[in-house]
């Protein structure tokens, strides 16, 4: 019997024993956290979350799919891909952008960015490196090396100066004009500001008081000048999940999936916040793959002599890349000094499924993030 015809037998169950018992005079608001109670249980069996008995939250996971890690594209990815033409158009345009007038193109191909599975367009030119989206026709990264520019003798600035500019390049490169952006991580690349020669802003999309940093700006630049060094986007956009999930039972999921997992360490603690994460295979392969996963050594091997090489069959896992609110709970083990003392899983708000997670404390990654 289907979940579907249990439920129907037991609302008619329900209204049997509601005319059975008329003269109990049963409290409605008792019979509806009966049914409630029902509609949750059978919801997280079959992989969805009622919220209601009138809201269903259908399941959003799904097993990643491998892909071979290769360079080539085939036809038909090509032909979903954006001409020679319409990307060096893209590239030239930021490259005047940036105060560069066209240069002739030393090289331009077609590649694909295994790691993460996407089709670009890469272009070569007196040392400037551009990225292209080949899918989207969007710029993913851009790279302008500090050579082509005369870096002046005194390039020292104060952190207010770089805050600045930062906010004064982030309109001039900002794409994305629909809500809230905040600089998020403002540095030099030296150990003081007064001897930084080129400086870094990430300005990440905020989300009432959470930031998806998946849709960011991030901008590097020689300053006193304020010659473009660097400048790529994220453009992974946050679905707005209702929060349905309480801290509690995020924690009793994370930690029952842990349990299955590793077996052979104790729990210590756990903490869980409110973040918004991108799905991905972390967990799956960390319980499909656990050895390999936690070594590093899922796609390597170490030949005889001691060589650490690509695999012959090496293949990656990839999710669809949606953007949720999560719970990131963070499980904390008994101290070992050959792994890691700590997981995090991402729980999804709204179905209550791990959809992801991160090696180590993902809420101290946020701490170091967020510096400005």
């Amino acid at each position: 019997m289907d979940n579907k015809e249990l439920f129907e037998k037991f609302k008619l169950n329900v209204a049997i024993s509601n005319f059975q018992k008329e003269e109990m005079k049963i409290p409605k608001r008792n019979v509806l956290k009966m049914v409630a109670s029902f509609i949750f249980v059978i919801g997280i069996t079959s992989g969805l979350v009622y919220a209601t008995g009138t809201v269903v939250y259908e399941k959003i996971w799904k097993e990643p799919k491998a892909y071979k890690i290769i360079r080539e594209l085939t036809e038909e990815e090509k032909s979903k891909c954006i001409s020679e033409e319409e990307a060096e158009k893209i590239a030239t345009s930021y490259l005047e952008k940036a105060g560069f007038e066209y240069q002739e193109i030393d090289s331009f191909a077609l590649q694909k960015n295994y790691y993460e599975d996407k089709n670009m367009w890469r272009m070569f030119s007196k040392n400037v490196t551009i990225e292209i989206n080949a899918e989207i026709g969007k710029l993913d990264y851009m790279q302008i090396p500090s050579w082509n520019y005369k870096i002046p003798y005194n390039y020292g600035i104060t952190k207010e100066e770089a805050r600045k500019t930062a906010f004064e390049l982030f309109e001039k490169y900002n794409e994305d004009k629909d809500g809230e952006y905040e600089l998020v991580k403002l540095g030099g690349n030296m150990e003081t500001d007064e001897e930084s020669y080129i400086w870094y802003s990430t300005f990440c999309k905020k989300y009432d008081n959470l930031f998806n940093e998946n849709e960011i700006v991030d901008i590097g630049w020689v300053p006193t000048i304020n010659g473009l060094y660097s400048l790529s986007f994220g453009r992974d956009v946050y679905e707005e999940n209702e929060e349905k999930i309480t801290k509690e039972q995020a924690i009793q999921i994370a930690t029952e999936k842990d349990k299955k997992i590793e077996k052979e360490r104790e729990i210590v603690g756990t903490l869980a916040e409110l973040r918004i994460r991108k799905m991905n295979e972390a967990v799956y392969l960390r319980e499909n793959f656990k050895e390999e996963y936690e070594n590093n050594r899922l796609n390597y091997e170490v030949t005889d002599d001691g060589e650490i090489k690509l695999k012959d069959d090496a293949k990656k896992y990839k999710t669809e890349e949606r953007v949720r609110k999560v719970w990131c709970v963070v499980i904390q083990y008994n101290f070992d000094e050959f792994a890691s003392s700590e997981f995090t899983y991402f729980i999804d708000c709204t179905t209550g499924e791990i959809i992801g997670g991160a090696r180590s404390n993902n809420l101290i990654q946020d701490e170091n993030l967020y510096k400005k």
